[in-house]
């Protein structure tokens, strides 16, 4: 009897044990080594994605690439009760099966290409964060998100997202577009060459700015005559002579140093007609007529340069430019390109180039 009393005694303190949680069943060990205490606080997943050029990059054609600098938009909602914190360039990884790509620190501020300072997700809230790693074309990653909870004692629960390259393949090969657009608008406002992507890439008003180069053009002429010789429709006749040699003559490249979040910055190498060297050759052809004539009549001197205008400008060689010029792009809503004057070297480095003859 005292035996059975006994047993009914230890069966009872065991139970009031394991509901107490002092020993614990099978199932809830089981429970225990699956989640190893760590809890699931922040939901990830990719929102956006596109290759870009960051103004540090190695230089190699973009035709040529088989990959490079992807920026990432992460939407990271908080499912926690307390709010979180995660930096991108410390608890951000892609994996490649085991091989761990940290992410870039490449910026360029000048389009946008900054490192997110505020990392800090409220409790039950979500936010878009940026981050760039540098990958191959057509592969597949695992993208890993490591949250820190504000409250210490929350062991956070790394998130996972799939990668697919392979989605984002149109962005890489749209990177040289703001070169097509600038080499579009040079052609058609100052060359009056047909560039079919003129309509397709740039939003700019051609006819007030071909007008705009025309009157500086004029102005430049006039600062070379001490007459009052030209008019406008002399102006006129004479800056279309220009552009047909400059276009004939005139050669430039395009280089996009930088491409992101809509902004990109655009180099362009050149070789143009001079101001300089017409002003030099007006200027001898009014030495030529003065040795054949004594009346020493200026008006009649500039008259006669004028009259061998085309054969000046045909006759002249282009002068390569002391350094390249750097302009900055940006795209609106309908995918065109402008140039934003904002910029400390503008459109009017442009059109001091190509239709003022500044080199």
């Amino acid at each position: 009897m005292k035996k059975i009393g006994l047993l009914l005694v230890s069966t009872l303190l065991l139970s009031i044990l394991a509901s107490c949680g002092i020993i614990t069943g099978d199932k809830d060990q089981a429970e225990e080594d699956n989640n190893s205490g760590e809890e699931e606080v922040i939901n990830a997943e990719i929102q956006n994605a596109s290759y870009i050029l960051s103004g540090q990059d190695d230089g190699e054609p973009v035709e040529d690439k088989e990959g490079g600098l992807l920026q990432i938009e992460l939407q990271i909602e908080n499912t926690s009760g307390n709010s979180v914190t995660v930096f991108p360039d410390q608890d951000i990884h892609l994996y490649d099966g085991e091989n761990q790509i940290d992410p870039s620190n490449d910026s360029y501020p000048l389009i946008g290409l900054e490192m997110d300072t505020n990392n800090d997700i409220g409790a039950e809230k979500q936010k878009n964060m940026d981050v760039i790693f540098d990958v191959e074309k057509d592969s597949e990653y695992e993208l890993s998100i490591t949250p820190m909870s504000s409250d210490y004692e929350v062991s956070a629960k790394d998130a996972t997202v799939n990668l697919d390259t392979s989605e984002y393949n149109d962005s890489l090969k749209t990177l040289e577009t703001p070169g097509d657009a600038l080499e579009a608008y040079i052609d058609t406002i100052y060359l009056d060459q047909d560039n079919d992507d003129y309509k397709e890439l740039v939003s700019a008003d051609k006819g007030d700015l071909q007008d705009e180069a025309e009157e500086h053009f004029g102005d430049m002429l006039k600062e070379i005559f001490t007459e009052d010789v030209l008019s406008d429709s002399d102006i006129e006749k004479y800056y279309k002579s220009f552009k047909e040699a400059q276009a004939d003559k005139s050669e430039f490249d395009t280089n996009v140093i930088a491409n992101a979040n809509g902004k990109a910055l655009v180099e362009v190498e050149y070789e143009a007609l001079s101001s300089y060297d017409l002003s030099d050759e007006i200027g001898d052809y009014k030495i030529k007529y003065s040795e054949k004539h004594d009346d020493f009549d200026t008006e009649k001197e500039e008259k006669y340069a004028l009259s061998k205008f085309d054969k000046i400008v045909d006759d002249l060689d282009v002068e390569k430019g002391t350094s390249e010029i750097e302009l900055l792009l940006e795209e609106d809503d309908d995918g065109n390109w402008t140039i934003d004057d904002s910029h400390s070297q503008t459109s009017e480095n442009i059109r001091k180039v190509f239709a003022e003859g500044v080199i």
